[in-house]
């Protein structure tokens, strides 16, 4: 059977179909490649993981990740809240998830308020063996992949 090459535009759309096995050629411009057969169960499957990616938690994870990114850096020391702090954005989007509130970041630390220290660390563990944790794997591996030449006919 032939091979085609699909073209996914959206990052975290690639990385999710990444976490099911299609095998990522490298990138057109800002698209990642995926080479698939020609077998049309085979692309309306490819098809089928972009739209279930839209209405997954891990679009929803993903929104975190770039809203985290945006935040504000704020002066710790004026904090009449109790707070935890994470340094891996990927564990702070999961515990964003997990409806701990964020207060801004502090270098490279995001803060989330908290008064209980033992259930936010639980969470951070969690994460660490998440399907989330190996979904931002993915998304860090596809930004560093090369441009290839792709001949789409």
């Amino acid at each position: 059977m032939s091979v085609m090459i699909e073209q996914v535009n959206d990052l975290g759309a690639a990385a999710y179909i990444m976490m099911h096995k299609y095998k990522v050629i490298g990138k057109k411009n800002r698209a990642i490649c995926f080479e698939i057969t020609n077998n049309p169960e085979e692309v309306e499957e490819f098809e089928k993981l972009y739209r279930d990616y839209l209405n997954s938690e891990f679009h929803r994870f993903d929104s975190c990740l770039m809203s985290l990114k945006k935040i504000n850096e704020i002066n710790t020391d004026r904090m009449s809240v109790a707070f935890e702090q994470v340094n891996d954005l990927g564990a702070a989007a999961y515990i964003m998830m997990h409806k701990y509130k964020v207060i801004g970041k502090k270098g490279k630390a995001i803060c989330f308020e908290s008064d209980n220290s033992e259930e936010f660390e639980k969470l951070y563990r969690d994460y660490l063996n998440s399907e989330f944790h190996r979904f931002d794997s993915c998304l860090m591996s596809l930004k560093k992949i090369n441009e290839i030449s792709v001949d789409n006919n």
